[in-house]
């Protein structure tokens, strides 16, 4: 699990040997951020073998937890061997967003389900 929370991390994780497809969505993500959303915006990168009990000790809840049958992320999008998922918290506008590889562990699984669950509006276009 890679955890990216400000712009050193950011940069950081951008000169890993991390999966090609990874860094392209990472690399397009952070040049869509504002310098004020820099300190807002919280990245996840949660990799095959990361559990819920992983997600639990980095953020102190889990995103994609669904109480009384309605998600607590604002937007999830399956992108061919990631999810990306975008949860934003209060009105602040400080968001997680998530990218979950894709595998046979529970949480792509949950992804996987939610994604192909969601209204096409809600998913958007590739």
């Amino acid at each position: 699990m890679l955890s990216l929370h400000d712009r050193q991390t950011m940069t950081h994780a951008l000169s890993l040997p991390i999966d090609p497809k990874l860094h392209a969505l990472l690399a397009d993500r952070i040049a869509q951020l504002t310098p004020e959303l820099i300190g807002m915006t919280h990245f996840l990168i949660v990799e095959e073998g990361d559990t819920k009990a992983d997600l639990v000790r980095e953020l102190g809840f889990c995103p994609l937890d669904i109480v009384d049958d309605v998600p607590s992320w604002d937007w999830l999008r399956d992108r061919g061997g990631w999810f990306e998922l975008i949860m934003t918290v209060g009105d602040s506008g400080f968001a997680y967003h998530l990218f979950v590889q894709d595998g046979d562990s529970p949480l792509p699984t949950l992804c996987r389900r939610n994604a192909e669950a969601l209204p096409s509006y809600m998913i958007g276009p590739e």
